[in-house]
């Protein structure tokens, strides 16, 4: 039995996308469609051709092997890519243009100091003790670097000394980070935070959250920049796809109704 209704609904599913990689600069691309949930016909972008994956399709993919292989050809391997880079271009500098949060932090006064650098991006970051201007190694303890939830990260230096010791020597932390100058920061007792009642460090989430709203910004920029641009060619293109499926269809449903009335009059 063969049924194509007019009020009854067909789907028509599109997924493409481009990677780039950084390191050495290789892309990948693909294009495909499926129809009412099944696969229907995809983009060989090496070879610039069509592949159906059914029969129906094979009408479609002599039709598309031309201009569209190349159209998608150049967009998947040329503008898509060219949006990636922009946009990873953009983030990372919004990002690097952040200058690192240092803190000094102690639970209590019998605890060691803790120079914690935190919002910094990329991951490559410098983090020292001195005393009295000396590079410090003893009773120094440097953390590994840590994720952070929104892409940038932090670190810690640990400096065990007593509260008399350090009150008679100028002990300072220097972070060194390409996002700018050399960050040196004093040891003072009206510097360092404590977890104590009344003593918060809202200002190192504060920084983290205008990053984050930052990169989301650009994200949302670049994406309806990119809809904008090709978004009309790709609704084209779909258009024409659900058009001449329609038309296969139909003909299928002619040629079974033409058959089912050459058998009544035999």
């Amino acid at each position: 039995m063969c049924s194509l209704s007019s009020s009854g609904g067909h789907t028509l599913q599109q997924m493409y996308g481009c990677q780039w990689e950084d390191e050495d600069g290789a892309t990948e691309g693909y294009s495909q469609f499926g129809y009412d949930g099944a696969d229907f016909i995809r983009l060989d972008l090496k070879n610039t051709d069509w592949v159906a994956a059914r029969p129906q399709a094979e009408i479609i993919k002599q039709k598309w092997n031309g201009d569209q292989s190349k159209y998608w050809k150049k967009y998947l391997e040329h503008d898509c890519v060219k949006w990636i880079k922009k946009y990873a271009r953009s983030g990372k500098i919004s990002l690097e243009r952040k200058v690192p949060q240092v803190s000094l932090l102690q639970t209590d006064s019998s605890s060691p100091v803790v120079c914690h650098v935190t919002g910094f991006y990329p991951d490559k970051v410098n983090i020292s003790w001195q005393k009295d201007g000396q590079d410090l190694h003893e009773d120094v303890d440097v953390g590994e670097t840590l994720s952070n939830h929104d892409g940038t990260f932090q670190k810690r230096a640990e400096l065990k000394v007593t509260p008399d010791v350090w009150k008679k020597n100028q002990f300072t932390c220097v972070m060194e980070h390409k996002s700018g100058d050399p960050i040196h920061m004093i040891l003072t007792e009206e510097k360092i935070r404590t977890n104590r009642a009344g003593n918060n460090v809202p200002g190192i989430v504060a920084g983290l959250v205008v990053a984050a709203l930052v990169l989301i910004a650009v994200v949302v920029g670049v994406v309806m920049v990119v809809k904008r641009r090709s978004g009309n060619q790709q609704a084209k293109h779909k258009l024409e796809l659900f058009e001449e499926i329609h038309i296969l269809e139909s003909q299928k449903c002619q040629d079974h109704s033409w058959k089912k009335t050459s058998l009544h009059t035999l």
